[in-house]
Protein backbone atom coordinates (compact mmCIF):
# COMPACT_ATOMS: atom_id res chain seq x y z
CA UNK A 1 0.00 0.00 0.00
CA UNK A 2 1.32 3.40 -0.90
CA UNK A 3 1.84 5.75 2.03
CA UNK A 4 -0.05 8.91 1.15
CA UNK A 5 0.83 10.86 4.27
CA UNK A 6 2.60 14.15 3.72
CA UNK A 7 4.64 16.14 6.24
CA UNK A 8 2.67 18.38 8.59
CA UNK A 9 4.51 21.46 7.27
CA UNK A 10 3.25 20.75 3.75
CA UNK A 11 -0.34 20.37 4.91
CA UNK A 12 -0.04 23.71 6.68
CA UNK A 13 1.64 25.38 3.68
CA UNK A 14 -1.15 24.18 1.40
CA UNK A 15 -3.79 25.40 3.85
CA UNK A 16 -2.47 28.88 4.65
CA UNK A 17 -2.85 30.63 1.28
CA UNK A 18 -6.48 29.54 0.98
CA UNK A 19 -7.59 30.37 4.50
CA UNK A 20 -5.84 33.70 5.00
CA UNK A 21 -5.00 32.73 8.58
CA UNK A 22 -2.28 35.33 8.68
CA UNK A 23 -4.12 38.29 7.13
CA UNK A 24 -2.23 41.16 8.70
CA UNK A 25 -3.50 44.24 10.43
CA UNK A 26 -2.23 47.71 9.61
CA UNK A 27 1.28 48.16 10.92
CA UNK A 28 4.35 50.36 10.61
CA UNK A 29 6.97 48.63 12.76
CA UNK A 30 9.10 45.64 11.58
CA UNK A 31 8.03 43.30 14.37
CA UNK A 32 4.37 43.93 13.60
CA UNK A 33 4.81 42.41 10.15
CA UNK A 34 5.59 39.02 11.69
CA UNK A 35 2.79 36.43 11.77
CA UNK A 36 1.26 35.52 15.14
CA UNK A 37 3.23 33.15 17.34
CA UNK A 38 0.33 30.84 18.19
CA UNK A 39 0.63 27.43 16.49
CA UNK A 40 -1.70 26.79 13.59
CA UNK A 41 -4.07 23.91 14.30
CA UNK A 42 -4.59 21.63 11.33
CA UNK A 43 -7.21 18.90 11.43
CA UNK A 44 -6.13 15.29 11.09
CA UNK A 45 -7.91 15.16 7.75
CA UNK A 46 -5.57 17.85 6.40
CA UNK A 47 -2.47 15.85 7.37
CA UNK A 48 -3.25 13.19 4.77
CA UNK A 49 -3.72 13.62 1.06
CA UNK A 50 -3.19 11.72 -2.14
CA UNK A 51 -0.30 12.34 -4.48
CA UNK A 52 -2.72 13.94 -6.94
CA UNK A 53 -2.99 16.90 -4.55
CA UNK A 54 0.69 17.67 -4.95
CA UNK A 55 2.08 19.95 -7.68
CA UNK A 56 2.68 18.18 -10.98
CA UNK A 57 6.23 17.84 -12.28
CA UNK A 58 7.86 18.19 -15.65
CA UNK A 59 5.67 20.87 -17.18
CA UNK A 60 7.08 23.75 -19.18
CA UNK A 61 5.85 26.31 -16.63
CA UNK A 62 5.98 26.42 -12.86
CA UNK A 63 3.84 28.69 -10.70
CA UNK A 64 5.43 30.48 -7.76
CA UNK A 65 3.25 28.38 -5.44
CA UNK A 66 4.43 25.10 -6.98
CA UNK A 67 8.03 26.30 -6.77
CA UNK A 68 7.46 27.10 -3.10
CA UNK A 69 6.13 23.62 -2.32
CA UNK A 70 9.10 21.95 -3.97
CA UNK A 71 11.61 24.30 -2.38
CA UNK A 72 10.20 23.58 1.09
CA UNK A 73 10.42 19.85 0.40
CA UNK A 74 14.06 20.31 -0.63
CA UNK A 75 14.84 22.38 2.47
CA UNK A 76 13.26 19.74 4.72
CA UNK A 77 15.57 17.10 3.21
CA UNK A 78 18.71 19.09 4.09
CA UNK A 79 19.77 17.95 7.55
CA UNK A 80 23.53 18.64 7.32
CA UNK A 81 25.90 20.46 4.92
CA UNK A 82 26.71 17.09 3.34
CA UNK A 83 23.14 16.90 2.04
CA UNK A 84 23.72 19.84 -0.33
CA UNK A 85 24.23 18.34 -3.79
CA UNK A 86 23.24 19.05 -7.36
CA UNK A 87 21.70 15.58 -7.69
CA UNK A 88 19.40 16.19 -4.72
CA UNK A 89 18.47 19.64 -6.03
CA UNK A 90 17.51 18.23 -9.44
CA UNK A 91 15.64 15.23 -8.01
CA UNK A 92 13.47 17.26 -5.63
CA UNK A 93 12.91 20.43 -7.66
CA UNK A 94 12.21 18.52 -10.93
CA UNK A 95 12.74 21.63 -13.02
CA UNK A 96 12.15 21.67 -16.78
CA UNK A 97 15.31 21.28 -18.82
CA UNK A 98 16.60 24.50 -20.35
CA UNK A 99 18.78 24.72 -23.41
CA UNK A 100 22.00 26.68 -23.64
CA UNK A 101 25.48 26.51 -22.23
CA UNK A 102 25.76 25.70 -18.53
CA UNK A 103 28.36 27.04 -16.16
CA UNK A 104 30.33 24.43 -14.20
CA UNK A 105 28.93 24.09 -10.69
CA UNK A 106 25.73 25.95 -11.56
CA UNK A 107 22.26 24.70 -12.42
CA UNK A 108 19.56 27.31 -12.93
CA UNK A 109 16.04 27.74 -14.22
CA UNK A 110 14.33 31.02 -15.06
CA UNK A 111 10.98 31.75 -16.64
CA UNK A 112 8.15 34.26 -16.72
CA UNK A 113 5.25 33.55 -14.38
CA UNK A 114 2.05 33.25 -16.40
CA UNK A 115 -0.53 35.98 -15.88
CA UNK A 116 1.88 38.40 -14.23
CA UNK A 117 4.73 40.83 -14.90
CA UNK A 118 7.08 38.70 -12.81
CA UNK A 119 9.68 36.03 -13.47
CA UNK A 120 11.29 33.54 -11.11
CA UNK A 121 14.76 32.07 -10.92
CA UNK A 122 15.68 28.88 -9.08
CA UNK A 123 19.34 27.90 -8.95
CA UNK A 124 21.95 25.69 -7.34
CA UNK A 125 25.59 26.77 -7.25
CA UNK A 126 28.69 25.13 -5.86
CA UNK A 127 32.15 26.69 -5.71
CA UNK A 128 34.47 23.74 -5.25
CA UNK A 129 37.11 25.99 -3.68
CA UNK A 130 35.09 26.54 -0.48
CA UNK A 131 33.22 24.07 1.72
CA UNK A 132 30.45 26.53 2.54
CA UNK A 133 30.02 27.93 -0.98
CA UNK A 134 27.05 25.74 -1.92
CA UNK A 135 23.88 27.75 -2.42
CA UNK A 136 20.26 27.15 -3.34
CA UNK A 137 18.54 30.34 -4.44
CA UNK A 138 15.00 31.38 -5.29
CA UNK A 139 14.29 34.88 -6.58
CA UNK A 140 11.35 36.84 -7.97
CA UNK A 141 12.10 39.63 -10.46
CA UNK A 142 9.77 42.26 -11.83
CA UNK A 143 9.79 42.50 -15.63
CA UNK A 144 6.91 44.91 -16.21
CA UNK A 145 6.67 48.57 -17.15
CA UNK A 146 6.05 50.02 -13.68
CA UNK A 147 8.87 52.56 -13.30
CA UNK A 148 8.36 53.24 -9.59
CA UNK A 149 9.35 50.00 -7.88
CA UNK A 150 8.12 51.36 -4.55
CA UNK A 151 4.61 50.88 -5.96
CA UNK A 152 4.98 47.28 -7.15
CA UNK A 153 2.13 44.83 -6.59
CA UNK A 154 3.39 41.42 -5.45
CA UNK A 155 -0.14 40.03 -5.15
CA UNK A 156 0.10 37.86 -8.31
CA UNK A 157 3.16 36.03 -6.89
CA UNK A 158 2.22 35.98 -3.20
CA UNK A 159 0.04 32.85 -3.04
CA UNK A 160 2.83 31.36 -0.91
CA UNK A 161 3.42 34.35 1.35
CA UNK A 162 6.02 34.78 4.07
CA UNK A 163 3.64 33.50 6.75
CA UNK A 164 3.32 30.18 4.91
CA UNK A 165 7.09 29.76 4.54
CA UNK A 166 7.71 30.77 8.15
CA UNK A 167 5.19 28.32 9.58
CA UNK A 168 6.51 25.50 7.39
CA UNK A 169 10.12 26.16 8.47
CA UNK A 170 9.17 26.28 12.15
CA UNK A 171 7.28 22.99 11.77
CA UNK A 172 10.45 21.48 10.27
CA UNK A 173 12.36 22.41 13.42
CA UNK A 174 14.09 25.58 12.22
CA UNK A 175 14.65 28.38 14.72
CA UNK A 176 13.82 31.92 13.61
CA UNK A 177 16.09 34.88 14.26
CA UNK A 178 14.90 38.49 14.54
CA UNK A 179 13.68 40.28 11.42
CA UNK A 180 16.07 42.99 10.21
CA UNK A 181 14.63 45.98 8.31
CA UNK A 182 16.48 47.20 5.22
CA UNK A 183 18.14 50.57 5.89
CA UNK A 184 17.30 51.67 2.34
CA UNK A 185 14.01 49.99 1.44
CA UNK A 186 12.08 49.34 4.64
CA UNK A 187 10.37 52.75 4.72
CA UNK A 188 9.38 52.63 1.04
CA UNK A 189 8.85 48.91 0.40
CA UNK A 190 8.66 47.25 3.81
CA UNK A 191 11.74 45.17 2.99
CA UNK A 192 12.86 42.83 5.78
CA UNK A 193 15.53 40.12 6.09
CA UNK A 194 14.70 36.95 8.05
CA UNK A 195 17.10 34.22 9.18
CA UNK A 196 16.25 30.60 10.07
CA UNK A 197 18.65 27.93 11.31
CA UNK A 198 18.43 24.17 11.87
CA UNK A 199 21.62 22.31 12.65
CA UNK A 200 24.12 23.18 9.94
CA UNK A 201 21.56 24.64 7.52
CA UNK A 202 20.70 28.34 7.21
CA UNK A 203 17.73 29.83 5.34
CA UNK A 204 17.71 33.56 4.54
CA UNK A 205 14.45 35.11 3.33
CA UNK A 206 13.94 38.67 2.07
CA UNK A 207 10.35 39.92 2.17
CA UNK A 208 8.55 42.95 0.81
CA UNK A 209 5.06 44.33 1.41
CA UNK A 210 2.39 43.09 -1.00
CA UNK A 211 1.67 46.60 -2.28
CA UNK A 212 1.04 50.18 -1.20
CA UNK A 213 -2.67 50.00 -2.10
CA UNK A 214 -3.95 49.73 1.49
CA UNK A 215 -2.71 49.42 5.06
CA UNK A 216 -3.57 45.71 5.08
CA UNK A 217 -1.47 45.10 1.95
CA UNK A 218 1.37 47.20 3.37
CA UNK A 219 1.40 44.88 6.38
CA UNK A 220 1.19 41.66 4.32
CA UNK A 221 4.70 40.29 3.76
CA UNK A 222 5.49 38.56 0.45
CA UNK A 223 8.71 36.70 -0.39
CA UNK A 224 11.17 38.29 -2.84
CA UNK A 225 14.11 35.91 -2.40
CA UNK A 226 15.24 32.82 -0.50
CA UNK A 227 18.80 31.58 -0.04
CA UNK A 228 19.59 28.20 1.52
CA UNK A 229 23.18 27.53 2.48
CA UNK A 230 25.22 25.34 4.82
CA UNK A 231 26.70 26.88 7.94
CA UNK A 232 30.37 27.69 7.31
CA UNK A 233 31.37 26.26 10.70
CA UNK A 234 29.46 23.01 10.27
CA UNK A 235 30.63 22.59 6.67
CA UNK A 236 34.27 23.02 7.71
CA UNK A 237 33.80 20.60 10.62
CA UNK A 238 32.36 17.93 8.31
CA UNK A 239 35.30 18.28 5.93
CA UNK A 240 37.88 18.44 8.71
Amino acid sequence: MVNTRIPAWLAVAMLLPATGLFSACAAKQPHELSPPSEPVKVSAAMSETTSSSLPAAGGSTLTSQEAGYRLLKLIDSLKTPADFSLDRFKAVMRLPEQSGEREPGYEGFSEAIAGSDWSQTIAYSDDASAADAKRIEYRLDYDGAQADHDQLDLGPVCAMDYAAYRRALLDMGFEAGPATPSKVEYATRGTLAHVFRRGGVNVDIVTQRESAASEAKRAHACVRSIEVRPSAYDAAKEEG
